[in-house]
């Protein structure tokens, strides 16, 4: 299969579950996506199941920015060994929301070798989505220690 068409699918996914109540709420809180299917982490979870990593297929997605779910479901799709501090920093520098930050942390950056130098730059950043990335990151460092 080639990668539209596995977007394709994924897209699929989201419309079975797509939930307009949790959808119209994030719209209405001010979420700067041009599509919300409104999934929640454990549907988005699922999906992440069911696809393998795949950095071109992640990169897609993350690229995909007018679509949260497909941003937050590239967190899950990072293979982390094709992740450098390039491509980290990349990432983090480009969130859109809180969530993303968050999600972005969690799934990925935490868990990648050089994650607490990630934290100390992401968290001197100017900008304050960016920062907050850094702390997110730094938060998930620590509770895991």
């Amino acid at each position: 299969m080639n990668l539209q068409e596995h977007i394709k699918e994924i897209k699929h996914s989201f419309m079975a579950f797509r939930n307009g109540i949790v959808s119209d709420t994030l719209r209405k809180a001010g979420m700067p996506y041009n599509i919300i299917f409104g999934l929640q982490l454990p549907q988005i979870a699922e999906i992440a199941r069911n696809n393998d990593k795949n950095l071109e297929l992640a990169d897609a997605l993350w690229q995909d920015s007018g679509v949260r779910e497909s941003r937050l479901l590239a967190c899950y799709l990072y293979p982390l060994a094709e992740v450098n501090k390039d491509k980290a920093y990349e990432l983090a520098s480009s969130v859109q929301t809180i969530e993303e930050a968050d999600i972005l942390s969690f799934r990925l950056l935490r868990n990648l070798a050089f994650a607490d130098a990630l934290a100390n730059r992401l968290s001197s950043e100017d900008s304050q989505l960016i920062s907050y990335c850094g702390k997110a990151l730094r938060r998930n460092l620590d509770a895991m220690a």
